[in-house]
């Protein structure tokens, strides 16, 4: 019997020798999701007791769901992260986000200035999860923010461009700022088609960037909302938290 065969007939028998055979394997996604700042700073082992808690109440519709199309370790890893990736979704440094913080036009507090911060690495956290779409929504997002996109947003695609080509996409992007939306999907369009492999039209960046950043929303509000970020509140606080670090 191989390990998958093993995981199965646990799934099924004994469940909770099942959950202490993954133990090193929550660790580890434990681990890695709080090093990367996914997770709160606790302990560890207080952060794995609380994804082994809802393991324990969710074992019964896990052996249900599960249909064998992939290996079980597979498919269990998901199922653990996911539930780290609610602990993510809790995390906030205000109920709810305070819009005025953001809109002032005079100086900022010392305090409303580390709340602009935090929550800008809060956002940035949030991309992350993104994983290999990370950097195509950051550009997107900014170039819906009327925020200026560098040469160097363009590293680390499918078909890595050289210095000079990445300038000129940036350029691209960058001279649809203040238009409308179609032109920015055209402009969006256009740059991603030379660092993609798959060509994208700009309604299907259109269509992939509005779901990214409904996803994106709710990560930063939770579910259910925590919080009520919109995106325009995200537009003011990313434009906020960058000037804070380029005048300090």
């Amino acid at each position: 019997m191989d390990n998958n065969d093993t995981d199965v007939r646990l799934l099924r028998e004994d469940p909770e020798k099942l959950l202490i055979r993954y133990q090193p394997v929550i660790r580890i996604i434990v681990k890695n999701l709080a090093f990367h700042g996914y997770l709160p700073k606790r302990d560890v082992s207080d952060l794995m007791q609380d994804v082994n808690r809802k393991l324990i109440e969710r074992l019964p519709k896990i052996r249900d769901q599960y249909t064998n199309k992939s290996k079980f370790r597979t498919y269990f890893s998901v199922v653990i992260r996911n539930l780290c990736l609610e602990e993510f979704r809790k995390v906030r440094i205000v109920s709810e986000p305070q819009a005025e913080i953001y809109e002032q036009t005079s100086q900022e507090s010392a305090t409303d200035q580390l709340t602009i911060r935090q929550e800008y690495e809060r956002l940035r956290r949030a991309f992350r999860l993104f994983g290999r779409e990370e950097n195509a929504l950051w550009i997107a997002l900014r170039c819906f923010a009327d925020l200026e996109v560098a040469s160097d947003h363009f590293s680390g695609f499918e078909l890595d461009p050289d210095e000079k080509k990445r300038g000129q996409m940036a350029e691209i992007v960058n001279g649809a700022m203040q238009s409308n939306k179609r032109d920015k999907m055209e402009a969006l369009s256009i740059a991603f088609n030379q660092i993609e492999k798959k060509p994208r039209t700009p309604d299907a960046v259109r269509k992939w960037s509005s779901s990214r950043l409904d996803e994106l929303l709710v990560l930063m509000n939770g579910k259910p909302p925590r919080s009520a970020y919109t995106l325009e509140i995200l537009y003011i606080l990313m434009e906020k938290a960058e000037y804070s670090e380029n005048n300090d």
